[in-house]
């Protein structure tokens, strides 16, 4: 039987390597039989980014608070839930080390290339797009899994919200029910909307129009096992605003499920 030494503890654990194995592929990749956590810090730092090095960083403080929790408290945190979290750690860390003063972050995550979810875990990213001239709002979103498959698009037309922001909102609330229609229960939600995701994360209550949209939607995202709101840049979420256009163009809501609609075809 293998003793519990740290490296036991955060790497060649078998439930440890179920986290370390939904990492990014860098991080899969990496062979198991070191000697000591030190040559595996030692190994990421010379071998690979400094964007795998934090998520390295962040995954090892997850694993470490994971076993205590378990030593001390008798309470077992399953791997999913290890990796949903040591991602919203990252995230914390890249905006709060972002030189950008807006909030948008210049990280990996808002490049031009789509994140994976962690192992398990669906990410649905959703847009509206707005048509004044003809009355109309358009809703995109697409759910994709953890291998980046695409589990299901949807295009819904409404007759015109007036306000931006809360056309922004219904079009977040319809990607949750979408997602739980469909049996969803660990779910990130992204956007490209910075005032919503703002409020989504907000513990303050609006009694507003978008407020109720908005407290619907936090409270829809409870009732899963984890949800999750992040933002993201207008590039990275470029899919969800292509349906949202595409969106008003049709007269009624139409959800594919595996398929991909002509209109977002070329971007695979």
């Amino acid at each position: 039987m293998e003793s519990e030494s740290i490296l036991h503890a955060l790497w060649s654990c078998p439930s440890v390597q179920d986290v370390w194995a939904a990492c990014s592929r860098r991080l899969q990749k990496m062979k198991v039989s070191f000697t000591s956590f030190k040559e595996v810090v030692e190994y990421v730092l010379s071998n690979c980014e400094e964007e795998d090095a934090e998520e390295l960083a962040c995954t090892t403080y997850k694993v470490w608070k994971r076993r205590n929790t378990f030593v001390f408290e008798e309470k077992y945190e399953d791997p999913s839930r290890v990796i949903l979290s040591a991602s919203i750690l990252l995230k914390e860390f890249k905006e709060a080390t972002d030189s950008k003063p807006t909030g948008v972050h210049s990280s990996p995550l808002d490049t031009n290339t789509w994140r994976l979810p962690p192992m398990n875990v669906y990410k649905a990213n959703w847009d509206a797009s707005v048509d004044r001239a003809n009355s109309k709002v358009g809703i995109g979103v697409i759910v994709r899994n953890w291998e980046g498959r695409v589990i299901a698009t949807l295009r819904a037309p409404r007759k015109l919200i007036p306000d931006p922001k809360l056309a922004k909102s219904v079009a977040a609330l319809r990607a949750v029910l979408l997602c739980k229609h469909i049996g969803i229960s660990k779910l990130i939600l992204e956007g490209d909307a910075l005032s919503v995701v703002k409020d989504l994360t907000s513990e303050t209550l609006d009694w507003s129009s978008t407020g109720l949209i908005i407290q619907e939607v936090k409270d829809e995202l409870k009732s899963l096992s984890l949800g999750s709101v992040f933002f993201i840049s207008r590039q990275s979420n470029c899919i969800a605003h292509c349906l949202a256009k595409d969106a008003l163009k049709l007269s009624e809501e139409s959800i594919s499920m595996e398929g991909i609609p002509p209109c977002i075809q070329h971007m695979f």
